[in-house]
């Protein structure tokens, strides 16, 4: 049996749009909301220091108060495109470490890394680690007061100790290439460069090819052999 060229571009396009649609069913997009991180600003000599803001250059580190205040609020995950919302995902446990080291110069980002610990890290709990890279900026806000600041950067080589992350599974997170982005906000520092905010860190998930899209592509293959 001879193929048609139009019988071919069908079936083609039948595969590409089920791969697209298995794709798309497949990305994930994880959310961890953190609040009342500790953070001190420090200058380039690295000494504390007030938070110059917009013109900041130095580096900006967060780091957990425990028991009280800092908590992991939500782990949330979004599947698919941006149209679709976060669903909040049961977790055990809490923070147990956060290092968040914000390199500035000038007020836009430079650098720096995460780390974020669950109960206990890696020997007994959870870890999850990233890069920061250079993206973002320290911007003016208005919450939680006029003078308050926010940063925002991209992160890359992110990379999660486990499948499980307090009890939510994270198979299609694997590897150390996860890339990803945060958003530090209610910055409002004290005279000193210091006080406590809130970080959103996002990391998006590296989907496996779809089994769909395989198996349209497996028609196309099964016409050309009955060619």
């Amino acid at each position: 049996m001879k193929l048609s060229i139009r019988a071919l571009l069908v079936a083609v396009g039948s595969a590409t749009l089920l791969g697209a649609s298995a794709a798309d069913a497949q990305v994930r997009r994880l959310q961890m909301d953190l609040n009342d991180l500790a953070y001190q600003f420090m200058n380039a000599a690295g000494v504390p220091a007030p938070f110059p803001g917009v013109t900041a250059t130095g580096t900006f580190q967060l780091s957990e108060q425990l028991p009280t205040p800092s908590i992991l609020n939500g782990i949330l995950i979004r599947t698919g495109g941006i149209g679709n919302p976060f669903i909040s995902q049961s977790f055990t446990g809490g923070l147990s470490d956060v290092a968040i080291n914000i390199t500035l110069l000038n007020g836009n980002v430079t650098g720096g890394s995460v780390l974020i610990d669950l109960n206990g890290g890696p020997a007994s709990g959870d870890r999850y680690t990233a890069n920061i890279i250079p993206g973002g900026s320290v911007q003016t806000s208005v919450v939680p007061q006029p003078g308050s600041f926010t940063i925002d950067s991209l992160t890359a080589g992110g990379h999660f100790s486990d499948n499980n992350f307090a009890g939510v599974a994270i198979a299609d997170f694997s590897g150390s290439a996860l890339t990803g982005d945060f958003l530090n906000f209610k910055i409002f520092p004290s005279a000193q460069g210091s006080g406590f905010a809130d970080v959103d860190l996002f990391v998006n998930n590296i989907p496996a090819p779809g089994s769909a899209a395989l198996l349209a592509m497996g028609g196309v293959l099964a016409f050309r052999r009955r060619r």
